[in-house]
């Protein structure tokens, strides 16, 4: 007999969502395996500054891209990064793991999604984006309006806190705020950016998420979490206020790109992993999502 599906108050298990514990599932999963899959081939740090359209947040980023036959990646706003560690280049990445040899935090997590993204389950579904930039660009905020509607059909009308069901936005692009308003879904949105607090993206008034997150997410149905609250370390209080106010949960995994089966074992609703910043290259790029069975 399938379970009934768990609403998130049951499902969340906050504790689960820091690169630590991640690590350790990772590193279980992976103990009996080959050396082929995890060898470490290269190691990439990347500095860039991002404006997807006019409206949208501009922001510089930093990058750094763990690469075995997949790759893993993790996102900061550090504004200089340093070379490489040669010496990391060449060994098993579960390894490098166990032993510490890491140089950092933000090394640590893109070895941990590139150990993480080969002991996972495939995604339940990828979605193509192909075209322009521009194209690309405006059709991934319709992925996220999609999935949310989504969410919330699994989550059940009766258990919506008001009578239009309320969203919030961590992390705030307007790209995904309008989307979402376009719908015509009551929005409110954060970021930790001073640069970004007090504009409007989307057509929603961006506040802090210093001072307003736990307000919000008391009253929201659905949240949309970015990944970079992994990097930051402040993911598992956002899930546990989630968990305490029956929030669902979506992540955008940019920052941390293979952890959608994770993320859903441990109580998110949905996971979108996107390519950023590769969706801005020529061609095709493919956005992948996860999904809580129950």
């Amino acid at each position: 007999m399938r379970k009934a599906f768990r609403q998130p108050k049951e499902a969340l298990n906050p504790p689960a969502f820091s690169v630590e514990a991640a690590e350790k599932w990772a590193l279980e999963r992976s103990r009996k395996l080959p050396e082929d899959s995890f060898r470490l081939q290269a190691l990439w740090y990347i500095n860039f500054v991002v404006q997807h359209a006019p409206g949208e947040r501009k922001t510089r980023y930093t990058m750094k891209i763990a690469q075995s036959e997949t790759y893993g990646r993790s996102g900061g706003l550090t504004p200089v990064l340093p070379d490489p560690d040669p010496n990391l280049v060449g060994e098993d990445t579960r390894r490098i793991l166990k032993n510490r040899l890491w140089r950092d935090y933000d090394d640590r997590a893109a070895i941990v999604d590139l150990v993480i993204g080969q002991v996972s389950r495939p995604a339940d579904e990828q979605i193509l984006l192909d075209g322009t930039t521009h194209a690309k660009y405006a059709a991934r905020p319709q992925i996220f309006a999609d999935e949310a509607e989504r969410v919330l059909q699994r989550k059940g009308s009766r258990n919506l806190k008001g009578n239009k069901p309320y969203f919030l936005v961590i992390g705030a692009t307007a790209g995904i705020i309008g989307a979402l308003v376009s719908r015509g879904f009551e929005v409110s949105a954060t970021d930790l950016s001073p640069k970004v607090v007090g504009r409007e993206l989307g057509g929603v008034k961006v506040r802090s998420g210093k001072t307003s997150n736990a307000r919000l997410m008391k009253e929201a149905d659905l949240t949309i979490v970015t990944g970079m609250t992994v990097q930051n370390r402040t993911l598992p209080g956002l899930l546990k206020l989630a968990k305490k106010y029956n929030t669902s949960t979506i992540i955008w995994a940019i920052t941390c790109r293979n952890f959608g089966h994770y993320y859903t074992e441990h109580g998110v609703d949905s996971v979108i992993s996107d390519p950023s910043p590769f969706l801005l290259l020529p061609g095709p790029a493919t956005m992948a999502i996860w999904r809580r069975k129950n």
